[in-house]
């Protein structure tokens, strides 16, 4: 395979080392090239200025569309995912026979803590959600061999915000009712993505998520612990959101096995590993 990643960051990079171990060829485009790893074929360029895609490599086989906006605001999610994605297409010089669209589970407005899969139907509230579900009709009216993948919250080495925040004193966090959450490791979401360029007649829809989705303040309560923090003080909220359960049976029905099927799992790989960055005390 000849592999383009467009938007190769965090996620992009280890995907592109699972890649080149198997012996493809991959391209990262993003407009520091400086981070990716050796031996991708690094293409400097910026999505949200066509003048800069104008060259692209003629034997790209597979796409791989993923960049990262610039900020959290509606005007940032359009350049990148709207206008980006345009460009991009405009400056291939064919059509990939396969296209990966990585978006996101916030496309699902659920907040009563039901199960969402692939069936269920967007609804999403909030700008990101829209910006990213027109994303996926735009790519899905470019090109038939479309894959969406859809991932719950990322999680993984350099990504720590709840580790952080669960070290904070007198935190106070939903327990009742239960506001459920839903994420995957950094490099399961890397895999997830290997396993889809690679598998033979792939669906054009698949939701991204470990095995178990937990309510929030449970997440919260095991990291601190792990971390020997005293934990959050835990709140009733009767009209709160619950949030919602992400399915990930499609994607297990393919044939996929997450390394991390669980918050335990990964955190604690997590936590193993900054250990070992921090040294003995």
């Amino acid at each position: 395979m000849h592999v383009l990643i467009a938007g190769c960051g965090d996620v992009g990079n280890v995907l592109a080392a699972l890649l080149l171990q198997e012996g493809h060829v991959v391209y990262g485009l993003k407009r520091d090239t400086s981070t990716l790893p050796a031996g991708v074929d690094a293409i400097p360029a910026d999505l949200t200025k066509p003048s800069t895609l104008t060259d692209l490599p003629g034997d790209i086989d597979r796409l791989v569309f993923m960049p990262t906006p610039a900020s959290r605001d509606q005007a940032a999610y359009e350049a990148i995912f709207i206008e980006g994605w345009e460009n991009l297409w405009a400056g291939l010089k064919k059509e990939p026979l396969r296209t990966l669209m990585v978006s996101s589970t916030a496309v699902f407005g659920e907040s009563g803590g039901a199960i969402v899969n692939e069936e269920t139907r967007p609804g999403p509230t909030g700008f990101n959600g829209k910006v990213l579900l027109k994303m996926e009709q735009l790519a899905a009216a470019c090109t038939d061999q479309l894959v969406s993948v859809r991932f719950s919250g990322i999680y993984g080495p350099g990504r720590d915000r709840l580790i952080r925040l669960a070290r904070s004193e007198g935190l106070k966090v939903q327990q009742t009712p239960p506001y459920f959450t839903n994420r995957i490791h950094r490099d399961d979401a890397a895999a997830v993505l290997m396993h889809l360029l690679q598998t033979e007649e792939p669906e054009s829809l698949y939701l991204a998520t470990d095995d178990l989705p937990a309510p929030r303040y449970e997440v919260i309560e095991w990291l601190a612990k792990e971390q020997g923090s005293p934990g959050p003080i835990g709140v009733t909220e009767i009209h709160a959101s619950r949030g919602k359960r992400v399915s990930n049976q499609k994607l297990r029905d393919s044939g996929f096995r997450m390394t991390y099927p669980d918050y335990r799992e990964g955190y604690g790989s997590v936590l193993e590993q900054g250990k070992k960055i921090e040294g003995p005390k």
